[in-house]
């Protein structure tokens, strides 16, 4: 009787730690601001608009760089439920896909005073219903026949005095950056936090919806946003990135810092005095998110050393 009376003992004193322990994480969400991701299916061969892997390389940072944040992932055919508790969505889709997929989802949300981010392609919806309501949400859209996406090399050199641009310092990269974007009548609201100035040859394409247009061949050797957080007239904030093409240009730092800062601002939390720390993936810990095989065709070693200048 004593020794199964210890028994009891012991196991009523194991389900009280048990039960403890599962409380924690709850108790510790308890105040923090709740960031969703929500991806699409990723595209454009090994590495090319990886939402999902990125989304949760980016969530993992967050949650182990701003004790103040809680960011969670999930992909666009699960259980949407997450959304109706968050203080920021992050989407990434082709096409504007999930922007016109959960427009009414979204929109009492928005009213709310629910952050958004819209990341790469997510910012072009391809109709006018969803360029006016990213532009009412993010404060910008990507709008057919007068945007333009060529891949280019931006030379970022100086950032705004905002929460978003802490710690950020001049680099250069070659993206997909998207430009001559459609915004907020009068820049009203927007903070543009990455700008530069496109070659010459990039505005030199053939008018089409996403290859030129009189209107940005007018604009030669000005200077055009490519990433810019908003704070709607009504409350809420909005953040809009071109970038994100290539997986592996998550390993530049100042590139990568850009949008866990803006992640957190349009959250609510306070962005850290030298930004949102992170340790630079290599390009093993990059392709682990992936989760898919190596092509036999793909040149690690040059991307290595791709990698290996990024932050020269």
């Amino acid at each position: 009787m004593k020794s199964l009376a210890n028994f009891l003992a012991t196991g009523l004193v194991f389900a009280g730690w048990a039960l403890a322990a599962l409380s924690q994480p709850a108790a510790a969400a308890e105040g923090k601001k709740r960031i969703v991701f929500v991806h699409g299916a990723a595209s454009h061969g090994y590495g090319g608009h990886a939402y999902g892997p990125a989304f949760r390389m980016l969530a993992r940072m967050l949650n182990e760089g701003v004790p103040a944040v809680q960011a969670v992932v999930i992909q666009d055919d699960q259980d949407l439920a997450p959304l109706d508790t968050a203080d920021a969505i992050v989407l990434g889709s082709d096409g504007g896909g999930l922007v016109k997929k959960f427009a009414d989802r979204l929109a009492p949300l928005m009213t709310k005073g629910v952050g958004l981010a819209c990341i790469h392609y997510t910012l072009d919806p391809g109709d006018p219903k969803g360029v006016k309501n990213l532009i009412g949400w993010i404060g910008g859209a990507y709008e057919q026949h007068w945007s333009v996406n060529p891949f280019w090399n931006a030379e970022f050199k100086s950032f705004p005095d905002h929460p978003a641009a802490r710690g950020l310092k001049p680099f250069k990269l070659q993206d997909e950056w998207y430009y001559h974007m459609r915004f907020a009548e009068e820049m009203k609201g927007v903070t543009p936090i990455l700008s530069a100035v496109p070659p010459e040859q990039t505005r030199q394409g053939g008018d089409g919806p996403h290859s030129g247009n009189p209107a940005v061949r007018a604009r030669v050797g000005m200077v055009e946003t490519v990433g810019w957080v908003y704070e709607r007239p009504g409350g809420g904030r909005g953040f809009g990135f071109t970038g994100m093409h290539t997986h592996w240009n998550w390993a530049q730092d100042t590139f990568r810092k850009s949008v866990l800062n803006s992640l957190v601002w349009i959250a609510g939390a306070e962005v850290p005095p030298n930004g949102v720390p992170s340790p630079t993936p290599t390009l093993e810990q990059l392709e682990a998110d992936l989760g898919q095989p190596r092509p036999k065709d793909f040149n690690a070693d040059a991307v290595r050393q791709e990698i290996a200048k990024m932050n020269q």
